[in-house]
């Protein structure tokens, strides 16, 4: 009984640990970076001429304001999914090491 949980914790567990870790770091970054992308776009198109000019041209052209706002919902939502899929990633693996655990200590016991 006077066991420690370190024991418990194997050189796979570890790599379960850090792989979740790099998946969790990682998914912040891609979200940061298709949220940076996004807002590029926008600065790029409203950079190239005058904010009156655009809203003007939106007046005449509404389909290139649908189009501009869906290409840029697009890379949201492309930066939105690779985040959830790599957040699952992560809390998968640390499910699966918690019930590995989990399993040993009720064994031992």
């Amino acid at each position: 009984m006077a066991e420690s949980s370190d024991e418990f914790f194997t050189s796979k567990h570890k790599r379960l640990k850090r792989i979740s870790g790099t998946a969790n770091i990682l998914a912040w970054i891609v979200l940061l970076f298709f949220v940076l992308q996004t807002f590029s776009q926008i600065l790029i198109f409203t950079g190239q001429q005058s904010i009156q000019a655009s809203i003007e041209m939106f007046k005449e052209n509404p389909e290139l304001a649908l189009n501009l706002f869906l290409s840029n919902i697009n890379i949201l939502f492309q930066g939105v999914v690779y985040w959830l899929i790599l957040k699952g990633v992560s809390l998968g693996l640390n499910m699966i090491m918690e019930t590995d655990l989990n399993y040993r200590r009720r064994v031992q016991v």
